[in-house]
């Protein structure tokens, strides 16, 4: 089977790849690989599986994280298609893509909107839809310029919007004949929007071939997705609905339920954010009736919601039913009961307003609850990314089986990358001190002075980045330091990002952030954007009891792995996430720095990307030397210093 791949030359190892894709995922095994940014993977992939799913009469699904990643897809099918005739289409969130003023004010995500568009068409209350139904002529004619080429999101909207009709409803009809589909994880992963989505591309999972780009995200997004949260907030909100709307029931066992989670907190002497494992029955034992009864009456609170939710769409009122979330997350935690790949929490934090409250949680211990819904029934998968290593380590968390991995060299030619880890500073805890802080801010500012543009510094916590602060990188930076800070919403935090990258058009600056943060995972700094990039320790999270739990549920499910794969390895991994920030295209001219000794260690050492591995320097802590390599580097001399 031939290839669709559309460039006049290839890459260094792409034509690698695509023989391993056309090899394998046209037998129905799943295809796993590591390959920097930079590589070509997009297109790599998607020239290999066209005519794959082509003959296997399959349909491509395309998992993204941003619309940028998605809009590339469509990129590419544009550069495929002269030759190749391929059409498809991508997807934004469900929110993104409809046009009645409801949804975009009020759904709160992907699901919230798919809940909000159900009920309004189920009430007529949608114009969008009831126009698409009244030109479907028009509509029909749209449909079949658009099924036979490459459609970005933006363009579908546009089409929409000037016709006034349901996007949704648009896309439906396109996408049941498009070859390929670029959307969220969210689409698939999701078990109620999945459903959605399976009506929408008009086909069954067994009949997809999915992408899963960044892959590296999957087990942290399906324990998101498995578990769930019920504040004392929401129970009070909760409660003044259940006033409003004359059900004492309901009132009643909200204030049970709030009352309990109180001595609860009173019992365990929970203080500043405190969490403790709680035991199925600590909560049931202290409400009325037994589990049949309470089962009952939560059903009864879930209708009750459902009501109020059309209720108040009624009115012109936000549409909303906390009585629904709370009906929810109770039901819940009576259905995983006595699973062990599940625990229970009670936590105390803080609102933005700064007023402790409380809340309880269910917390999904196994990502494969939710991965293998998919991954163990679609024809085939590719799951890729920058930073999989080790690979058989992510396929066994993720329950992904019938698999050729494959780790690909880096693209960047040695003379764009430079990477070392530097000795005699670190942050492993009985070391830290004001000394040490100052050790690792002069090796910080040595990289900010002898890099043209901007530089990132990615701390291990929020406590290693105000030791930074107090050991006074603000006034050593010869740069403006923008500072990522925990409390701040999305909003204020793509601002500071924004002026960040602006200065990269000056003389530079700093973005001082955490690893595992919005910045050193969910942001691309191409170009001059982030010259260098240094991750001060290595991010292990605290010994809380849910990653405690996680360790003690992965010992029984991957024995002599338990803290490897439940708290190694995922600090492992955010630490290679960070260090990529800088180094987004092939042409890019990058620097990444380690500070703290443990990198170099074959413990950490082994779980880096190899492609920054291969190129990985080991330097002493002697003054001046990282910076001298540093200006070395970028003023691409090769003098011995």
């Amino acid at each position: 089977m031939n290839h669709c791949f559309p460039y006049p030359e290839m890459r260094l190892h792409q034509e690698e790849l695509i023989h391993l894709m056309l090899e394998h995922v046209s037998l129905g095994r799943n295809v796993l690989f590591e390959a920097a940014t930079g590589f070509g993977k997009t297109i790599c992939v998607l020239s290999s599986l066209l005519p794959v799913a082509d003959a296997a009469g399959k349909k491509i699904v395309y998992c993204c994280r941003t619309h940028k990643q998605m809009d590339r897809v469509i990129d590419e099918l544009n550069a495929i298609s002269p030759n190749h005739p391929a059409s498809g289409i991508s997807l934004r969130g469900r929110r993104d893509m409809c046009l009645h003023p409801t949804v975009k004010n009020h759904a709160m995500d992907t699901a919230s909107a798919l809940y909000l568009c159900k009920l309004l068409r189920s009430l007529e209350r949608c114009e969008y839809h009831l126009k698409f139904k009244e030109k479907q002529e028009q509509v029909y004619e749209m449909e079949i310029a658009l099924s036979r080429r490459p459609s970005y999101s933006s363009e579908i909207l546009d089409i929409c919007m000037e016709a006034g009709i349901c996007p949704y409803d648009f896309i439906k009809e396109v996408a049941k004949n498009v070859d390929v589909v670029a959307c969220s994880y969210m689409y698939l992963f999701h078990p109620p929007i999945r459903e959605n989505f399976l009506e929408i591309v008009g086909c069954h999972l067994e009949d997809m071939i999915v992408v899963l780009d960044e892959a590296h995200n999957l087990p942290d997004l399906s324990i998101r997705l498995g578990s769930d949260i019920l504040s004392t907030i929401s129970l009070q909100a909760a409660q003044k609905e259940a006033e409003e709307y004359e059900e004492p029931d309901i009132l009643f066992i909200l204030q049970i339920v709030e009352q309990v989670i109180e001595q609860l907190a009173q019992k365990y002497e929970l203080n500043q954010e405190d969490e403790v494992i709680l035991s199925y029955v600590e909560l049931m034992n202290r409400l009325p009736g037994g589990e049949h009864k309470l089962l009952e009456l939560f059903r009864y609170m879930r209708k009750v919601g459902e009501e109020v939710q059309k209720d108040r769409l009624k009115k012109g009122r936000p549409p909303r039913s906390y009585i629904h979330g709370c009906a929810f997350f109770l039901i819940n935690w009576l259905n995983v009961k006595e699973r062990e790949d599940y625990c229970y929490l009670i936590k105390r934090f803080y609102t933005r307003r700064g007023h402790p409250a409380f809340r309880l949680e269910i917390v999904d211990l196994d990502p494969r609850n939710i991965c293998t819904q998919v991954l163990s029934n679609v024809h085939a998968s590719v799951s890729m990314s920058g930073t999989l290593t080790p690979l058989h380590a992510f396929a066994e968390v993720v329950g992904l089986t019938n698999y050729e991995s494959r780790t690909f060299p880096t693209p960047f030619h040695p003379s764009n990358i430079f990477v070392a880890a530097v000795r005699g500073v670190t942050t492993k805890g009985n070391f830290r001190s004001q000394e040490m802080y100052r050790k690792l801010t002069v090796a910080a500012s040595e990289v900010i002075d002898n890099t043209p543009k901007n530089v990132g510094i990615f701390a291990a916590s929020y406590e290693v980045l105000n030791g930074l602060l107090s050991a006074g990188l603000k006034l050593i930076s010869s740069k403006p330091l923008f500072i990522e800070r925990r409390e701040y919403t999305s909003g204020q935090n793509d601002e500071l990002v924004e002026s960040f990258k602006e200065c990269s058009h000056e003389h530079g600056a700093v973005l001082l952030g955490v690893m595992g943060g919005r910045n050193a995972e969910g942001e691309d700094f191409p170009g001059d954007q982030m010259n260098a990039v240094v991750l001060v320790g290595v991010p292990y999270a605290q010994p809380t009891p849910r990653v405690e739990a996680q360790i003690r549920y992965y010992t029984q499910v991957f024995p002599n792995k338990g803290k490897y794969y439940g708290y190694f390895l995922p600090a492992h991994r955010k630490l290679s996430q960070g260090a990529g920030r800088a180094l987004r295209m092939v042409t890019d001219r990058a620097a990444i720095v380690f500070l703290d000794e443990r990198v170099i260690q074959p413990f950490v050492r082994k779980d880096i990307a190899q492609w920054m591995r291969s190129e990985m320097k080991m330097l002493e802590g002697n003054e001046d030397l990282l910076g001298r390599m540093i200006d070395r580097f970028f003023r691409g001399t090769d003098e011995s210093l």
